[in-house]
């Protein structure tokens, strides 16, 4: 009960200690009874007659036993099985497109999305940002119905169906997607199609589109956390062109010119897949992707082949094992940990999964609990996993005071190295692997979390609602010794890079430079180039 449940019950005790109380008195002084003698004088009890009894105070309730906190948390209970929606993928006639649906009755409502295959991994050599500024410019304009419309008419037709067009990118793919009712799905998939298919690309929305990402790019630059998961990024994969990341310099190269290419060598129909999720059924989807995209067919052009994907991570470290990112202003340190990861189709990747999981999802985690819960050295430590098709990289970041960010990278260094050393317990597997299938079963349970989850297959190479289920399945038979032995065999100290983002002169004051530790001016970084040096 909380404090104020205990208010109302204290106030209801009181009333009726107060209430007894009165009736007890009965009316009179001093509590005595008074009476009345048959010629109309009053008597008092006692003077002639029988006193009346005075009845005994009435006591309140004693308050109800608390039980006593239990501090042993209860045993996880059995993890159910994740419901897997079905869904279909078929070729969508002879032009190329890929046609997927995803049927869900009994709610009104559709996901429409267009799934491309081509983001950053494509940009041109010296442009990166190309593939995110063509994602831009996709609502920013385009031709409908013989007729230009800018982006701020486009953004009215799309809520004329009700709805709004998000825009995802991500290393290898680009995401158009609308969830609208049911009945205006096919309007909504006709407007996704034009502006995949025709935009317009104008030299004045290129400019503004760049200078806004020119913009929220400075801000992360000054950001320690944001600047530390670049650093990461650009030298955890070395020279291989996986590291790029967009820069200042790079993003001003753009030109419109670029843009213009990137499309017309990837987006075409043999390269996109249509998403329809909610109420609708593969009949009708199949009749309304027609309509849209019927007369989209595949150029004469080969097919050009996917820039290669990495196949592992630099054994040694580009830089050094340890950067230390001076930025005088920043009002926290951000300290970030990266361990090499796995590809989805690898013998331990569920086991990797799993391990992931134990060391930094969710607040029991045990990175939270050494550096957060026992120690209140940061408001709290996230994991996450960054995975292509044979390799991965896992992250692990935090914010701490100045004074604290080389305790705190020892603590999650050490965290990571544990993994080999004391492996999770079959209690602590079965609570990380009920997180991780509530989380999924939670992604799909909506029409546009469906739609990211396809998409993210779709991505891969990967296909069919079964996957989801053999994931899941993976997971449930994953032994303790399967988790301690990927960490021995991915998680050993030589692997671990770590990057500290602050005042350094505040955050060393104390510590000192730690061993194998390069010191770096945030302000001279180049992040073209994998050592970070001009």
């Amino acid at each position: 009960m909380n404090r104020r449940g205990f208010g109302h019950r204290c106030v209801v005790q009181g009333m009726g200690m107060r209430m007894g109380l009165g009736l007890g008195l009965g009316g009179g002084v001093a509590g005595c009874a008074v009476q009345r003698s048959g010629a109309g004088s009053p008597v008092l009890a006692g003077q002639g007659q029988t006193p009346n009894p005075v009845p005994a105070p009435v006591r309140p309730p004693a308050p109800p036993t608390r039980a006593r906190a239990s501090t042993v948390p209860p045993e996880p209970g059995p993890t159910p099985a994740p419901q897997t929606p079905a869904y279909s993928a078929e070729p969508l006639g002879e032009q190329g497109l890929t046609l997927i649906v995803a049927p869900r009755p009994g709610l009104p409502l559709v996901s429409v999305a267009l799934l491309l295959r081509c983001g950053p991994a494509f940009d041109p050599p010296g442009r990166r940002g190309t593939a995110e500024l063509m994602a831009q410019l996709l609502t920013r304009g385009a031709m409908r119905r013989g007729r230009a419309v800018d982006g701020s008419g486009l953004a009215r037709q799309a809520e004329a169906l009700g709805g709004a067009v998000s825009v995802r990118v991500e290393d290898r793919l680009t995401v158009l997607e609308m969830t609208v009712l049911a009945p205006r799905a096919p309007a909504a998939l006709a407007l996704l199609s034009d502006l995949l298919r025709h935009p317009l690309f104008t030299a004045a929305d290129l400019g503004a589109a760049r200078a806004q990402s020119r913009d929220a790019l400075a801000l992360r630059l000054q950001d320690p956390a944001q600047l530390a998961a670049l650093v990461a990024r650009r030298t955890a994969w070395g020279a291989d062109p996986q590291g790029r990341v967009t820069t200042p310099s790079s993003l001003m190269a753009v030109r419109r010119e670029d843009a213009v290419a990137l499309h017309r060598r990837w987006v075409r129909p043999d390269r996109v897949a249509v998403v329809l999720a909610g109420e609708v059924d593969p009949v009708a989807a199949h009749a309304m992707a027609l309509s849209a995209l019927g007369d989209w067919w595949r150029p004469p052009e080969a097919l050009a082949d996917d820039p290669p994907e990495p196949m592992s991570l630099p054994s040694v470290a580009v830089v050094a094992p340890t950067l230390l990112l001076d930025l005088p202003a920043a009002v926290q340190t951000s300290v970030l940990v990266c361990a090499p990861f796995v590809g989805p189709e690898a013998a331990d990747h569920a086991a990797g999964t799993l391990a992931a999981a134990v060391v930094g999802a969710g607040y029991s985690a045990r990175l939270n609990q050494e550096v957060r819960i026992r120690r209140g050295l940061s408001y709290g430590v996230s994991g996450r996993v960054e995975v292509q098709r044979r390799t991965g990289l896992f992250f692990a970041s935090a914010q701490t005071d100045h004074g604290h960010a080389s305790e705190v990278a020892a603590l999650m260094q050490a965290q990571l190295l544990a993994m080999a050393q004391q492996p999770a317990d079959a209690a602590e597997l079965a609570a990380r692997r009920a997180a991780l299938l509530g989380g999924l079963a939670r992604q799909l349970d909506t029409t546009s979390g469906l739609v990211t989850r396809i998409g993210e297959d779709w991505a891969l190479g990967r296909s069919g609602a079964q996957g989801w289920s053999r994931w899941a399945a993976r997971l449930e038979v994953v032994r303790p010794a399967e988790v301690r032995a990927f960490a021995q065999r991915h998680w050993t100290a030589d692997r671990l890079r770590t990057v500290i983002a602050g005042p350094l002169g505040r955050v060393l004051s104390a510590t000192g430079t730690p061993a194998q530790a390069l010191r770096l001016e945030a302000s001279a970084l180049d992040l073209d180039r994998p050592t970070l040096l001009r």
